[in-house]
């Protein structure tokens, strides 16, 4: 009788010890199978990352490329081009983008304002409005336009139209700044003739910019007295691209202003993750 008691003690507690193995390992193969599939994900993140990125560098070098040599030149745009690598693929999102434009994002400011005028006037894509400033410039008190962009942008080239020859930028220089404070002086003009059509400036590509400031210290000395701004440009390529792996995407922006001989700014890394 007490054989099979111990018999059956046995029998009890091997079956328990299996229950917990069997239970130990269910909890092993759910914990691997989930960390397994945390790591599939996260490593798919990061091809989805690489691959946004390298539709950006594809996007420039089609831009910097003349079609002759394969590439599809300066003036290309696309509303979407897909190309496959390394099992997954990006998509190319390219416009022609006015930065300085208020319906695009952007806000500005003035030293001063006057005849009924706001600085608003100059980036609000209406040619007949104007901002005027409400005192006539000098180098000890400048008129200044400052524009504040929603995003960072490289930058080599900006353009301002006047309405008159009298009440135009004459002596300005075009200032950058990262934080609204402290300006760089990245152009200088001087006695600067009018152009019904506008000025185009261009300079050495500037990063990581988020204020971009005229400052106009004389005027064309017509009446009135003062100087009037018809139209502030910041125009240029704007590049968007997606990078898909197994229905994960990450989208990256690249933001250029574009010197359209040299194309200086491309050189210049300064994306944005949307």
């Amino acid at each position: 009788m007490k054989i099979e008691n111990s018999r059956g003690f046995v029998l009890l507690l091997t079956l328990l010890i299996m229950a917990s193995l069997s239970a130990v390992a269910g909890g092993l193969i759910v914990a691997l199978t989930t960390n397994f599939r945390e790591i599939a994900v996260r490593t798919n993140d990061a091809k989805a990352f690489w691959l946004s990125e390298a539709g950006i560098e594809k996007a420039i070098w089609n831009l910097k490329t003349p079609p002759g040599s394969g590439g599809m030149g300066e003036n290309w745009t696309t509303p979407g081009t897909i190309e496959n690598l390394g099992g997954g693929n990006y998509s190319m999102v390219v416009v022609v983008w006015d930065f300085a434009l208020s319906t695009h994002g952007a806000t500005i400011a003035a030293t001063s304002s006057g005849g009924g005028t706001t600085p608003q006037d100059a980036i609000d894509n209406n040619a007949s409005t104007y901002w005027e400033s409400n005192a006539a410039p000098s180098i000890a008190v400048p008129q200044n336009l400052t524009v504040h962009f929603p995003q960072q942008l490289t930058i080599n080239k900006a353009k301002f139209t006047a309405p008159t020859t009298g009440a135009r930028p004459q002596d300005y220089v075009w200032q950058v700044s990262s934080d609204g404070i402290n300006f760089t002086t990245v152009f200088t003009g001087n006695n600067v003739a009018f152009n019904a059509s506008g000025v185009t400036d261009e300079f050495s590509a500037q990063s990581n910019v988020n204020y971009l400031r005229l400052s106009v210290t004389q005027d064309g000395a017509g009446v009135p007295n003062s100087v009037r701004i018809k139209a502030l440009e910041v125009n240029g390529n704007k590049i968007t691209s997606t990078g898909t792996v197994n229905s994960l995407t990450r989208k990256l922006e690249q933001t250029v202003v574009v010197d359209d001989t040299t194309q200086t700014s491309y050189d210049e890394i300064d994306w944005n993750e949307i």
